[in-house]
């Protein structure tokens, strides 16, 4: 069923949401070419730092979606935990080895602090003791295998971060029992994955608009600006009609499919942005720019089958959409090459 009161997202998770736009952004310039080349590194790099962005956002907002209160206590807990995301996104670098310990540091207590929300709604909804318990031994288990990384050397080290990260992220799926006890609000849910997508969307906006800013005028680089909104809006289109028509108001159980599958979706559309940025300036190599077209309709598509599933992304209506998809991605690529 869906839910009796619809709940809607708050203003203060709006601006939890802007929090995290720096920190995308930062992910995203790992992606910068270095001689017209983007190496395996790069991507390697990219969707290791991507993962936590995507995991401490989508922490906070399964707790509000489940428990906020929107009391006192969970405003400042939740205020704090911007706060801790704007230090932590200020040691987010490629160079990940000279910010490693104040990117652990708080990266920790953002985690922590999502752990006391479940303790401080257990105390006040009784509903909340059985996944309380569950998600913070899972969550205390995985920052206590993280916090262990700082005893090994690179490249261990990561091994036993991304271990405890790990750790984390499949706890809500082993806990699917005492999680289905208190499902995700139907339309709270999808809306928040979406404004954070709308947030995405306007960095493509931002990339595109800034190259081109950057660049001198042509004929090319206009026509390549205009193909790479129309990207954009394709993108939009595509994705809110997928939301709109299968996913907003329906029953979600445990909301997991958006979960999980948001993460290749956000990883598709950051690197989206990078690839109409190269596209008007024409500083990437011509196969390190298609590498780096498919690597982000790939993430896309996978995103959209994880979340959406086959039958409803390969539906006739949105055959035009991917077809104008595709028609510009073969254009960004060309325009600016050609002339």
């Amino acid at each position: 069923m869906a839910d009796a009161i619809i709940k809607k997202a708050n203003w203060l998770e709006l601006l939890f949401d802007l929090i995290f736009v720096y920190a995308v952004s930062k992910a995203t310039h790992i992606l910068v070419a270095h001689g017209g080349h983007i190496g395996i590194g790069q991507y390697a790099t990219f969707i290791l730092v991507m993962i936590p962005i995507w995991w401490t956002w989508t922490g906070h907002t399964l707790f509000v979606t489940r428990f906020d209160t929107e009391d006192i206590t969970q405003r400042i807990l939740t205020l704090f935990t911007m706060l801790a995301v704007v230090f932590w996104t200020s040691f987010i670098n490629a160079d990940f080895d000279s910010y490693y310990h104040g990117y652990l540091l708080f990266y920790v207590i953002i985690r922590l602090t999502l752990v006391i929300m479940y303790w401080n709604a257990a105390r006040k909804n009784p509903a909340a003791i059985p996944i309380a318990k569950r998600l913070g031994s899972g969550f205390l288990i995985g920052l206590a295998v993280t916090s262990l990384s700082l005893l090994f050397e690179p490249p261990f080290r990561y091994v036993v971060l991304y271990l405890g990260i790990g750790i984390e992220i499949i706890t809500p799926l082993l806990s699917r029992h005492s999680l289905k006890a208190t499902p995700v609000k139907s339309h709270h849910l999808p809306e928040r994955y979406g404004l954070l997508t709308i947030i995405l969307l306007g960095e493509l906006v931002i990339m595109l608009a800034n190259n081109l800013s950057e660049t001198s005028w042509s004929v090319s680089t206009v026509a390549t600006s205009a193909v790479g909104f129309i990207l954009i809006a394709t993108l939009w289109w595509l994705y809110f009609d997928l939301v709109e028509n299968h996913i907003l108001g329906k029953e979600l159980g445990t909301g997991q499919r958006i979960i999980y599958g948001h993460l290749f979706i956000y990883l598709g559309l950051s690197s989206i942005a990078v690839f109409i940025g190269y596209a008007i300036t024409a500083k990437l190599g011509f196969v390190d720019h298609l590498l780096l077209s498919l690597f982000g309709s790939g993430a896309l598509f996978t995103g959209l089958l994880l979340t959406f599933g086959w039958q409803r992304i390969t539906g006739h209506v949105h055959l035009r959409l991917y077809f104008v998809l595709l028609t510009s991605i073969v254009l960004s690529m060309g325009l600016t090459r050609l002339f």
